[in-house]
C-alpha cells in the first residue's frame, strides 16, 4: 500500500490537514499524492479508500470532522476521480 510522502495528512478525527489546517485533501496534499499515485495509482485508490471508511467511523463514533455527510465521497476520492483521462482516450491510447 502507497505511505504518502507529504506533510500534508489527515489530523483524526478532525480531517483536517496537519500541515495548513484546510479539511484534508487540501491542496497542496491532492498535488503530492497524485504525483506518488502516477506510478501506484491503484495503491493510491486502496489509501484514500481506506480514508473514506476512516472517516466514516471516525462521524460514526460521534467525532465532528469538517465538511459534509453527504461529500465525503467527493472529497476523499472525487478529486482523484476527476483526474483521470477519459475511458474512450485510454483505450484508443491502448489501441494506438
Amino acid at each position: 500500500m502507497l505511505v504518502p510522502r507529504t506533510p500534508h495528512q489527515p489530523d483524526r478525527p478532525a480531517w483536517d490537514c496537519l500541515a495548513c489546517g484546510e479539511p484534508w485533501p487540501c491542496a497542496p496534499g491532492k498535488v503530492e499524492l497524485a504525483e506518488q499515485g502516477v506510478v501506484h495509482r491503484r495503491s493510491l485508490r486502496l489509501y484514500l479508500e481506506s480514508c473514506v471508511i476512516d472517516m466514516i467511523d471516525d462521524r460514526a463514533d460521534g467525532h465532528h470532522t469538517s465538511g459534509r455527510d453527504d461529500a465525503i465521497y467527493d472529497r476523499i476520492l472525487g478529486w482523484l476521480d476527476a483526474s483521470q483521462s477519459d475511458p474512450a482516450d485510454r483505450a484508443t491510447r491502448r489501441a494506438g
